[in-house]
Parts: structure tokens; sequence; C-alpha cells
């Protein structure tokens, strides 16, 4: 059982219609996957303080915690709408939680993987915010917040942030995108696997291949490696309980 998965861009809120469905297919995955690298973004907001967490956001966790149990290895690459996961659920329901870019192997595949908001050099706004929002004056603040405060504060940014950036994402930044893939296949990476964008994407560029990732809400999409190192978009389809 080697196969490897890629999910990202699942955004659910508290009460969410989707999070059963979610949590099924997370675990359809015992028995024929060894590892599930979700790429960020997995809640439409994400504080992952324990204290600032919804009911619904503790109950997935406790759903990848049996997942895992039963062999198959989480990992997590922070996206755009999460904060400070690395630090709070490394070694926890995620085996390893990666704030920028990493590699994984798929048997003889080498991919680098990244959520993919950083791609864009001339969305200054964005990175702006980025460096201002995951800062140490942030994070001090954040600390001395109570576990209600902060999930009012939770609540607070998943209702401006809802529905924002589409217009950005609708314009694919290509030749970000090409040049990210030639530096990975320059470096010794045979595909780079990224989300963000919310549009799939299986392209060729420079001897490597590009796989961007729908988000999960529009068709269930995910990306599975086999042990050949194959890639290919599959889609979760579960008959209704």
């Amino acid at each position: 059982m080697t196969d490897l998965v890629f999910v990202a861009d699942v955004h659910l809120v508290e009460g969410d219609e989707e999070a059963p469905v979610f949590m099924r297919f997370l675990r359809s995955l015992a028995g024929n996957t060894s590892r599930c690298i979700i790429v960020g973004d997995l809640f439409n907001v994400w504080i992952a303080r324990r204290r600032f967490m919804s009911p619904g956001q503790m109950r997935l966790m406790d759903v990848m915690r049996d997942v895992a149990a039963d062999g198959v290895r989480f990992e997590y690459v922070e996206g755009n709408r999460d904060y400070f996961v690395a630090e709070n659920w490394s070694g926890d329901a995620f085996d390893q939680v990666t704030s920028g870019c990493m590699t994984a192997m798929a048997g003889p595949t080498r991919l680098l993987v990244t959520h993919g908001d950083q791609v864009n050099k001339a969305d200054l706004p964005y990175r702006f915010w980025r460096a201002l929002s995951r800062s140490l004056p942030v994070r001090s603040l954040l600390s001395l917040l109570t576990g209600s405060a902060g999930r009012r504060l939770a609540e607070g940014l998943e209702r401006r942030l809802r529905g924002t950036n589409l217009r950005r994402k609708a314009q694919l930044p290509m030749a970000d995108l090409d040049t990210l893939t030639r530096q990975a296949v320059a470096d010794g990476c045979q595909g780079v696997v990224l989300g963000h964008f919310h549009t799939e994407i299986e392209r060729q560029v420079g001897g490597g291949t590009l796989w961007v990732l729908p988000d999960w809400r529009s068709g269930r999409r995910y990306l599975r490696f086999g042990q050949d190192g194959r890639g290919r978009f599959v889609s979760y389809d579960e008959v209704a309980p």
C-alpha cells in the first residue's frame, strides 16, 4: 500500500454539510493509501490554537487521528487561510506540517509541494498581509485572547474572507507557475503540486509536470499517485448511506 493522495482547498465552515462527506472520504483512504497530504485551506479560516477552534474543527482532527491509527500518514502544507498550524498540530493529527514548500516521493517521482498563494510575485498587497498576519506581534496579541474571543475573531475573519480573491485566482499567473515548475525540475524534481487557484490543471512544463489541485467542493476531486509514480485526478464518488 504505497498510494499518495493530495487534496486542497476544502474550505469547511462550522455546520458545513460537506464536512461529513469529507470525513467519509478520509476514512475511505484506510487500506488503499499510505500518505495523504492536504495542501492548505482545510477550513475557510483556521486559527489553529486549540482554544480558538470550533467543535467541528476538533471533530475533524479526531477523525484524522482515527484514520492515522489505521495506517494513513497525514501531512499538511499551510495555505493562505491557515494560522499557526505547524506549531500546534505537527506530531498530532498530522505527522508533519510545512509552512512553505516540501518535497514528497511518489514511487520514483519526486514532487515539490506548496499551497500556491506565494507564487504570484506581483500580488504585493497579499504578500504584505501574509507577513503581517503571521508576525511576532500578531502572535503575541493572540496569546492574550480568551478562547471565546479567539473564536469570534476567526468567525469575523471567515465572514470577511468569504468569496474574496476570486478575481485574482481566476487570472492564473501561468508564467510564474511555469517558472516554478522549471526551477523544480532543475532542482531534481519531476513535478510540482499546488492548490490555491481552485482550478484543475495537468500541464507539461520544461520536462516536468505541473499539477494544480481543484478545490474540493466543486467536484470532490483529488490527485492520486500509485507506486509507479504516475499521478491522476480522480473523483470521490460515494454511495449515500
